[in-house]
């Protein structure tokens, strides 16, 4: 497989798409595992709202002050259920890119190895694409 981009021309290797792959597999695994942090920040977050809300109900706090720190913890929920979504769909990320390593392995795993092992002598790089 080859791909012209502004005048030079590059090879795309088997091991390359590879890489790719398994890349794409880290990044992916990085990413649900920052919005998990998220995710586990919000619920803290309103987790701690609420009691301090519930506290300062408890220790007759003023209304305003304990009703703003109950929204807090609502707005925190809402936020921790949203960034579940973003979660899901991570898990869903991180499926496919393995998927896609899996199945490249899978498309071209067979050729590169009877490239490895054949004894068959390949045809000059030059003649398959000649010098520019």
């Amino acid at each position: 497989m080859s791909d012209t981009k502004g005048g030079l021309s590059a090879i795309v290797t088997y091991a390359a798409v590879l890489a790719r792959a398994a890349a794409y597999g880290i990044r992916a695994a990085n990413t649900k595992r920052a919005v998990e942090r998220l995710k586990s920040r919000f619920d803290d977050r309103a987790a701690s709202a609420r009691y301090m809300s519930e506290a300062m109900t408890v220790l007759d706090v003023d209304e305003p002050t304990t009703t703003a720190y109950m929204e807090v913890a609502t707005l925190s929920e809402a936020m921790s259920a949203n960034v579940g979504t973003i979660v899901s769909a991570s898990d869903t990320l991180s499926t496919v890119a393995q998927g896609l390593a899996d199945e490249t392995t899978a498309q071209h795993g067979r050729m590169a190895d009877a490239n490895r092992t054949h004894h068959v002598q390949m045809a000059d790089r030059r003649f398959i694409k000649p010098e520019q």
